[in-house]
């Protein structure tokens, strides 16, 4: 459970020095508690230096993290740090597109992995190593030229790219670990295809098999990028059954990072501003690729997926507890059928009739969340929900430079 009573975490009693403490915070990906509580002074610098490498590379700087981790197993730490130490490293070069680097130390990280822990990172690792040679992904930026985001069937924006110079219309999605197109959009766009021997899973945790394509050429707005990345995956994969709608790809977090500053306005207008940056505290961090966001709920700080590419918030069980009595009250029984790569499968929730989330000061208020009644696997085990599109839909600007989210 990541959820944390803003009236009860007072620093002062986490004493500096106590590294078990931040040990703990680590382990629970608790990490804006971790970045507050090293800022505190008495540490010792050579202590902190695996939790500063951590949480610099989470919070936007990988090259400050990536040397820090690389001091931190200079030290000839444990093994279990020395195992972590390489998978945040790998994560941290994969973000800055340094994939063979990231294949590298994912190798070290698997020879100290119990077999029967090995699956997932050894598909990372051949991932990475199947994108090795290709040239990192570049952007410039020129003029700025109107873009409009609209919604499509599923709810959630879709943007119009230029690939190669072919028009195309991709969900705007920070769900999304990298971007990926259909089978058929991939070969409607010209673009070749390789053979890979791993997986991606959807949301849904269903894997599917998966082939990668380079796009030398990408326009959006005034960005003008080269040398991206897409997954592909099969057509069947990115088909809604339920709705008999055609995904043809998503827009993922590589591009939209690259662009340094960007936003959906409210009329949806999208807007790339890579001069600018924002001021103050970061409320958004790196969980691996993806993006996680701080919301605030009646004295609550919890820490949500920031998912763009759903089109509902999501509330995991164990943001139950953080409920209002009245909240509770409302509570009903409910169903709902949820789609990702490859699959749609119905879970019970329950659901929240009207709740006030708070992100970057602004309030939030949402109607019919669905509450999961079980705790989600894997990593989302780690997180309280999704923050969909429905909070975003007054406007909202993607800060990466500063790890901010900020409402209109």
């Amino acid at each position: 459970m990541v959820r944390l009573l803003i009236g009860l975490l007072v620093f002062a009693a986490i004493a500096a020095g106590d590294v078990a403490r931040l040990h703990e915070l680590a382990d629970a990906r608790q990490f804006f508690v971790l970045r507050e509580v090293l800022q505190q002074r008495g540490w010792n610098s050579a202590d902190t230096l695996f939790y500063r490498g951590m949480v610099e590379s989470r919070f936007g700087q990988e090259a400050k993290g990536i040397d820090d981790l690389n001091r931190f197993l200079a030290t000839h730490p444990s093994p279990d740090q020395h195992r972590k130490a390489y998978e945040e490293l790998a994560a941290a070069l994969t973000r800055e597109g340094r994939y063979g680097e990231a294949a590298r130390n994912l190798a070290e990280a698997l020879r100290m992995t119990p077999q029967d822990e090995r699956t997932d990172i050894a598909n990372s690792q051949a991932v990475d190593a199947a994108l090795a040679d290709i040239p990192p992904q570049s952007v410039a930026f020129g003029q700025d030229v109107p873009v409009r985001a609209t919604f499509n069937e599923l709810g959630s924006w879709d943007v119009r790219v230029d690939v190669n110079g072919h028009p195309s219309q991709l969900i705007f999605d920070t769900g999304a670990n990298w971007s990926t197109l259909s089978a058929g959009e991939a070969q409607r766009l010209g673009l070749e295809t390789r053979a890979s021997d791993t997986y991606v899973r959807g949301s849904t945790g269903k894997k599917n098999a998966l082939r990668l394509t380079v796009a030398n050429d990408l326009q959006l707005g005034r960005a003008h990028l080269k040398h991206v990345i897409f997954l592909v995956l099969s057509d069947d994969s990115l088909f809604v059954g339920p709705l008999k709608y055609q995904i043809h790809g998503f827009l993922g977090l590589p591009v939209l990072r690259a662009l340094g500053r960007v936003g959906i306005a409210a009329n949806g207008d999208l807007r790339i501003e890579p001069g600018r940056t924002a001021r103050g505290s970061p409320n958004l961090f790196f969980d691996g690729k993806a993006p996680i966001v701080e919301v605030r709920h009646d004295d609550y700080r919890m820490q949500m997926l920031l998912d763009t590419g759903a089109n509902a918030s999501v509330l995991h069980r164990s943001f139950r507890s953080t409920l209002t009595k009245d909240e509770i009250a409302l509570l009903t029984a409910g169903n709902e059928r949820t789609g990702g790569a490859g699959e749609v499968i119905a879970r019970r929730t329950e659901i929240v009739r009207t709740l006030r989330l708070v992100v970057s000061r602004r309030p939030v208020d949402l109607s019919d969340v669905s509450l999961l009644t079980t705790a989600p696997e894997g990593d989302a085990r780690y997180r309280d929900g999704v923050l969909g599109t429905d909070a975003l839909r007054r406007g909202f600007t993607l800060d990466f430079r500063a790890m901010q989210l900020r409402l209109d």
